[in-house]
């Protein structure tokens, strides 16, 4: 259901995430974590939702930082070495010092809401919000994307359970709809299906412990 969820969206609409120059190289020592449910929600009128969640976190060492180009030589967990330029994004660079941990985490939320016909015509939206550090903090960014892409339901199988779905731009796709989602009887053609996708990615440069 997860995987088949994520596939909708990923055609409903184009999701871009921006990251502070380090996350791709942190991600890929990252250790993942998946938590969520898919349920029905109580109450005699409302519909199935649900949420899941997925979230990674990496911390790398600062081995040698080059001032005048703005490079920085990460040491990562299993003894490697990264190199990444810090760029504009990266606010309060003078701060940074040869030994400082680096943490990056990354963690994205999808929750979805069956809602009545008309509710929630299929469309697709999207915003993003960023914080940096104050000047002569060490350097710190969270950025937070949120995506909220609707569909329509325009077909229900209940042996087997799937849903089709028709998004924004007119196309179709059939969801198979797992034993975790109760109350599938309730769904009706012409409802509509709410995504409303969230990242966030932060990136934090701290002092070692003394």
């Amino acid at each position: 259901m997860k995987n088949n969820i994520a596939s909708l969206l990923s055609v409903t609409a184009a999701v871009a995430l921006t990251t502070l120059s380090a996350a791709p190289a942190l991600a890929q020592q990252a250790t993942p974590g998946t938590t969520g449910s898919i349920s029905a929600t109580r109450g005699a009128t409302e519909k199935p939702s649900g949420t899941v969640s997925a979230s990674i976190t990496s911390t790398a060492t600062v081995a040698k930082i080059d001032k005048k180009d703005r490079w920085i030589t990460l040491k990562m967990a299993d003894g490697s070495m990264v190199d990444i330029q810090a760029g504009p994004a990266v606010k309060n660079f003078a701060q940074i010092k040869v030994g400082d941990l680096v943490t990056a985490s990354q963690e994205e939320t999808l929750a979805i809401a069956v809602v009545p016909a008309g509710t929630a015509p299929p469309n697709a939206t999207g915003g993003s919000s960023v914080v940096s550090a104050p000047l002569g903090a060490k350097p710190m960014g969270v950025l937070v994307d949120t995506t909220m892409v609707s569909g329509e339901v325009v077909a229900i199988d209940n042996t087997p359970r799937s849903i089709t779905l028709r998004g924004p731009d007119g196309n179709t796709r059939t969801i198979a709809v797992g034993p975790a989602v109760k109350r599938l009887n309730e769904v009706k053609i012409g409802d509509d299906v709410v995504f409303t996708l969230k990242k966030a990615t932060t990136i934090e440069v701290t002092s070692p412990a003394k």
